[in-house]
């Protein structure tokens, strides 16, 4: 049922937002629709929304993740136009039963669940037979002749052929370039926004502290970077003990 809820708030995001792809559906789901903070205990990151994707939708069985928490699961529910999850769930488990000739009732998902079982080996074996050598085309393709790829210039991304060295592929990181800068902070740099990050930061190769004004990933050690906290404001940006973090 978790599966079931997890690609019909994937699918409603791509429907109503026009959002085409997984990582921007994630982007959208962390920063556009969630209500809680970083130090809140349900806050859910962009990287472990990709991987409620990949797991449920994707059906990747490498994939580490937990299961998501009744917050997280209500608040999806109620995005789909339920009350919460428990609601959700009543509904869709009520399968459509009928009447076989000899009077035993079964549901009509069952049977056509055991029909994909008995061919599921079938199916797999001829779909990746006829994907594989369309998928290898493609991403020729698109890696060579696309601007999918970034390089880091000093303070911010730019646009790069794909062949060059040291690219990174965006389409992975969905890094939004046009506001995505290193900056320098101070005791007087706005950190925060009705409760909500506006700094995210992280440490180079040579362990020194950067900012940067967007999630992503940090250009030297492609590390995902940490939305800002008070804590980190208070030991590496203020220095008089009388400052105070502005959280405003």
């Amino acid at each position: 049922m978790i599966k079931a809820l997890v690609t019909e708030f994937f699918n409603e995001i791509e429907k109503k937002e026009l959002k085409k792809n997984k990582n921007a559906q994630a982007t959208f789901w962390v920063e556009e629709l969630q209500e809680v903070g970083s130090n809140d205990k349900n806050y859910i990151s962009v990287r472990k929304a990709t991987r409620l994707y990949n797991k449920y939708i994707e059906e990747r069985e490498q994939v580490i993740v937990k299961e998501p928490n009744k917050y997280i699961l209500d608040f999806m529910a109620q995005y789909l136009g339920w009350t919460d999850f428990e609601a959700y769930q009543s509904k869709k488990e009520s399968p459509t039963e009928i009447t076989e000739e000899n009077g035993n009732i079964i549901s009509k998902v069952i049977k056509k669940e055991s029909v994909l079982k008995k061919h599921k080996k079938k199916i797999i074996g001829s779909s990746i037979l006829i994907l594989f050598p369309v998928l290898f085309i493609f991403n020729k393709y698109n890696t060579n002749n696309t601007e999918m790829c970034i390089m880091w210039n000093e303070t911010h991304f730019e646009k790069s052929n794909c062949r060059l060295k040291n690219t990174i592929d965006n389409s992975f990181y969905n890094i939004n370039i046009e506001n995505f800068k290193k900056i320098k902070v101070t005791n007087k740099t706005p950190f925060f926004k009705n409760g909500k990050p506006l700094i995210w930061y992280g440490k180079s190769s040579n362990r020194k502290m950067e900012y940067f004004t967007q999630r992503g990933i940090h250009p030297e050690t492609l590390k995902e970077l940490d939305p800002i906290t008070k804590y980190i404001i208070d030991k590496y940006v203020l220095t008089e003990k009388s400052a105070k973090t502005i959280t405003n």
